[in-house]
């Protein structure tokens, strides 16, 4: 027996495991990092009304440009511009199917999502800020409604309701998406 169990071992290391290999697949291009920066339109606030403004992102979701928006609460980028959304701060965009996986009753319809905006702060959004997040989210074609919703500490938390920029036409610039 005492020979037969160095016989046994070598036996069962040169026969493997019992699983075959297989070729190397494919499963895609490999990861490459983009240096190139990338530029989406907000919604500031000049004179009252919204005015398109070309500001650079952190990438090309409805989640990096709500919080780009929420950004320049703090940093306006052009003298004249401002924001209506200070002391506000950004928590979370989440964007849903619309019906939550029913049938869209209208076919013509191409935007299928809606974003909710979850923002943190203990004051009442005025009608040009929930127009500024509004219009700049619908900016996405693939977003067709937006509901904002403010989470207080002090005060209950509230929500907008399923918005569009169309509610906004008084204003929003010509062009701007309904």
């Amino acid at each position: 027996m005492r020979r037969a169990l160095p016989l046994l071992t070598c036996l069962a290391l040169l026969t493997g495991c019992g699983i075959s290999p297989t070729a190397v697949a494919s499963l895609g291009s490999p990861p490459v990092i983009s240096t190139e920066p990338i530029f989406s339109q907000v919604y500031l606030i000049k004179k009252g009304r919204l005015v398109p403004q070309r500001v650079r992102v952190p990438g090309k979701t409805a989640e990096d440009l709500m919080r780009t928006l929420m950004d320049l609460a703090n940093h306006p980028v052009e003298s004249g511009q401002d924001t209506d959304l200070y002391g506000m701060r950004y928590q979370d965009a989440e964007a849903e199917p619309v019906g939550h996986g029913q049938q869209r009753l209208d076919p013509s319809e191409t935007r299928s999502l809606v974003l909710y905006v979850t923002l943190q702060g203990e004051r009442e959004l005025s009608r040009v800020a929930l127009a500024q997040i509004v219009c700049t989210a619908r900016l996405r074609t693939d977003i067709s409604k937006v509901q904002v919703n403010i989470v207080r500490t002090v005060a209950p938390s509230t929500t907008s309701g399923r918005r569009t920029c169309k509610e906004f036409h008084d204003l929003a610039p010509a062009g701007a998406p309904s």
